[in-house]
């Protein structure tokens, strides 16, 4: 019986499509992540010389860099908050009509993924059920009128601009995001570690006791002195 409804859910993944990596839940994940990879730079503003080191000893180039994490994080920070406003009165169905507009209209030049209510995921298409989804988006779409259809093309296709152009914004600067990862990653992760530590501390009244207390003048004297802002 199980394996019957497997075989359903499998079966009908085309009824509810979208484009692989340009789907509004996958838009909103790469914008989650895009803000979060630009803000943890703003870790090294103390540290100017590791980022100069990762950009070969430049540092005007390290301080635009900065400025450009700064301003790609505010960009994605808009499109992802516009998102969830519209998503925030119709959940369900402004994702499933971006979703629809998309893959009927550029679906067959990209790759499709359908929605298995089963698992909760999207998962590759057939051939076969790709058209299948290409048609069936299509025939939700056309169900609209003439004035909403472009009203809802217009928003889509404003939707996926705005979000490759921050997609590729981000692809300049993600060489040197991967050096900072690599190279920084332990120590930006001993100052989160502090932070996490210093809100424990605090709540016990920095009490030298205190295993919380304790724990932080640890991590403390463990920090880099070039760590320090002056």
């Amino acid at each position: 019986m199980a394996v019957d409804r497997e075989q359903r859910t499998r079966a009908l993944r085309y009824k509810r499509p979208a484009l692989a990596s340009m789907g509004y839940e996958h838009i909103q994940r790469e914008l989650e992540e895009i803000v979060e990879a630009c803000d943890n730079v703003a870790w090294f503003a103390g540290d100017i010389d590791t980022l100069t080191d990762a950009l070969d000893g430049s540092d005007e180039e390290a301080h635009e860099f900065m400025l450009a994490c700064s301003d790609l994080s505010a960009k994605a920070g808009i499109l992802l908050e516009q998102l969830y406003e519209v998503g925030e009165y119709d959940p369900e169905g402004s994702a499933r009509q971006y979703d629809d507009c998309t893959v009927a209209l550029i679906g067959n030049r990209y790759d499709t993924v359908g929605f298995d209510t089963l698992q909760e995921d999207y998962f590759s298409l057939t051939g076969y059920d790709t058209e299948l989804a290409e048609s069936e988006a299509g025939k939700r779409l056309m169900r609209h009128t003439k004035a909403d259809m472009l009203s809802l093309i217009g928003q889509s296709v404003g939707i996926l601009v705005a979000f490759l152009d921050i997609r590729q914004q981000y692809d300049y600067l993600q060489a040197t995001l991967d050096v900072l990862r690599d190279e920084n990653g332990s120590v930006l992760q001993a100052v989160k570690d502090l932070n996490a530590a210093y809100e424990k501390a605090e709540a016990v009244r920095f009490n030298d006791y205190k295993k919380e207390a304790q724990e932080f003048e640890r991590l403390l004297w463990a920090v880099p002195e070039r760590m320090w802002v002056e």
